[in-house]
């Protein structure tokens, strides 16, 4: 049996990436959630390429697989300034690395004040 991996915990990459707004339906006023794309049981990082703030109806939805992760790395991608393919390839390497027990190091974004939902 292989050891979990040592993912990487990062509670200011968490912080910086939690919004007062969904960032998939740009609703207030509810309770947000931060979500892992790549889960944390799968050695998913806590780094602004694997993070998105959802409320709790579109988090419900992303685990009931009718939200694709190809939608939430478009969002992280836009927040970020960056392509879809890159954020999940950062994010894909962070995972890797914790695979093979290296130490990871986070890149935490500014915190940008967009409110718009990302339709």
């Amino acid at each position: 049996m292989l050891p979990k991996p040592q993912r990487l915990r990062d509670k200011r990459a968490i912080e910086a990436v939690r919004k007062p707004w969904c960032e998939l339906c740009g609703r207030t006023g509810m309770r947000l959630e931060v979500h892992h794309i790549i889960t944390k049981g799968s050695g998913g990082p806590d780094d602004c390429c694997n993070l998105v703030c959802l409320c709790a109806e579109c988090h419900t939805r992303v685990h009931a697989g009718n939200i694709s992760r190809e939608m939430l790395q478009s969002i992280v991608a836009r927040r970020e300034g960056i392509t879809p393919d890159e954020a999940e390839a950062e994010a894909r390497e962070l995972t890797r690395r914790a695979h093979c027990g290296y130490r990871v190091h986070s890149f935490t974004s500014p915190d940008t004040e967009r409110h718009q939902p990302f339709r």
